[in-house]
């Protein structure tokens, strides 16, 4: 058995840049030929799903006799690591799972190798009809082609107390979509948890990200599409792009006075908090209700991010669906990562044996049964109706509830300066909170800023190709992959 080698990542400071195409590279073996041998580098960031592969990777390198180099990092790191190989062409990532938002950049840019080929070729092993079409179209599919192949798909839900509620006599949320599960209601639950004394805790009604610029704008624009805000006049599900923001519309203002509502109902140090922060409070057992990204409903069992110390509501919490806004369309965030072959790789038959496999079903239901339990993020329909994974976790049904509703390129546009725009747009949201700005006045700001942006990048006035992709375009083309 060759070992892997597996490293951690130092946090650097990272600015994202278009930049110019890396020339493709030969590769070191026909798919047909013996890879035994074969050494590949693989980046990811260091979620669950890294740490769930990182047991079960042996196993492929007995298979296949290929030697994988899995390195994972902090975010800023995975964007700047990518961005700094990919445009000196050092060919030295062969595996990438770059952010969902990046994609575009990763495309244009010519860094990731186009998949489509690949997957008619394999697709007896690959299954590509067995994907939930919105995962694909949210993390995979960028102007019709799939570069990547996820492997750990995130959806929205709200996590509450059971026991919270039924001691205030307040009746739980539904775990499917209903036009009576409105933000509306769901505030007035916050409103009558915050303050509670319940079993001798004081309870909050709920729990923020408050840090920016990525964290807040996480859970500040799920809200925000949900109300039917959106960032842009047209763009991406559009024939012709503009990118004129759109941050100080009507919905934008609504929701950014929602969101400050919600900070009044939490602990006043969740203005700092980030990803883990808000699932650790909320797992110690004073916060009634949060919505976040569905990896908390298995992380929240934990005191510590992939810890083994059970938390106080490890056994007292559950996770219902996503309220809707009353006379717009319900929608749902999704994120989350998926592999692509690095376009410089010298070795891409490799690289894609590897994604093959991580993307497979029987590999993901072997990282789900881990003992330690701490992955769920699945992106195969198969796999929610699997039994032993429902009763593993139950919450299953409820995730795919949420990701069959979900689009993750309308909450968050995966335009390719989009690293750029979300720094200014989350930092303004914490100063908005910090400063107790009110909706309009950041809305404002917002909106002028990203203008001066996109206007000194080349985006508005817009002159560049554009493709319109909905949501329901990515079926047929599964169909087409599929024969």
């Amino acid at each position: 058995m060759k070992p892997s080698r597996i490293s951690g990542g130092i946090a650097v400071i990272a600015t994202a840049a278009i930049a110019m195409t890396a020339c493709s590279a030969p590769d070191s073996g026909g798919s047909d030929g013996d890879l035994s041998g074969t050494e590949i580098n693989v980046l990811a960031l260091q979620d669950p799903f890294f740490y769930a592969l990182e047991e079960v990777l042996p196993e492929f390198e007995e298979e296949t006799g290929i030697t994988v180099n899995l390195e994972g990092v902090d975010y800023d790191t995975l964007n700047s690591r990518a961005t700094n190989s990919f445009t000196a062409n050092q060919g030295d990532i062969d595996v990438i799972a770059p952010d969902s938002m990046w994609l575009s950049r990763f495309a244009e840019s010519g860094w990731l190798e186009p998949l489509s080929e690949r997957i008619v070729e394999d697709n007896d092993e690959v299954q590509i009809e067995d994907f939930v079409p919105a995962s694909l179209h949210s993390l995979s599919e960028w102007k019709g082609e799939l570069y990547t192949l996820p492997v750990a798909t995130y959806g929205a839900a709200v996590f509450y107390r059971p026991s919270v509620f039924e001691a205030l006599g307040i009746e739980a949320p539904p775990q499917e979509a209903s036009e009576d599960w409105t933000w509306d209601r769901y505030m007035e639950i916050v409103e009558q948890i915050q303050g509670q004394n319940v079993d001798g805790t004081d309870m909050y009604g709920t729990v923020v990200l408050g840090s920016g610029p990525q964290p807040i704008n996480h859970m500040y624009t799920q809200l925000a599409a949900s109300k039917g805000a959106r960032w842009f006049e047209a763009f991406p599900d559009a024939s012709e792009w503009d990118f004129t923001p759109t941050w100080d519309s009507e919905e934008s203002v609504e929701s950014m006075e929602f969101y400050r509502e919600l900070y009044k109902n939490s602990p006043a140090e969740s203005i700092n908090y980030l990803w883990f922060d808000a699932g650790t409070r909320f797992g110690s057992g004073d916060v009634g209700m949060m919505y976040h990204w569905t990896p908390y409903s298995y992380l929240v069992q934990r005191t510590e991010y992939m810890g083994t110390t059970e938390s106080a509501a490890v056994d007292d919490y559950a996770l219902a669906a996503m309220p809707q806004e009353p006379g717009q369309d319900q929608v749902i965030n999704i994120g989350g990562f998926a592999f692509g072959v690095g376009a410089n790789s010298g070795k891409k038959d490799a690289a894609w044996e590897f994604v093959k496999w991580a993307s497979s079903a029987e590999t993901q239901k072997k990282m789900a049964l881990l003992d330690m339990r701490q992955f769920s993020d699945f992106s195969r329909a198969s796999l929610y109706e699997d039994a032993e994974l429902v009763e593993a976790y139950p919450s299953l049904p409820v995730q795919l509830e949420m990701i069959n509703e979900g689009n993750g390129k309308t909450v968050r546009p995966p335009i390719q300066n989009y690293a750029t725009l979300e720094q200014s747009i989350g930092n303004t949201l914490n100063k908005m909170l910090v400063d107790d700005m009110t909706g309009e006045e950041t809305a404002e700001r917002i909106n002028s800023d990203l203008a001066s942006i996109l206007e000194e990048e080349g985006f508005i006035p817009w002159e560049g190709e554009s493709y319109d992709a909905p949501r329901d375009g990515t079926e047929p083309l599964l169909q087409e992959l599929a024969g």
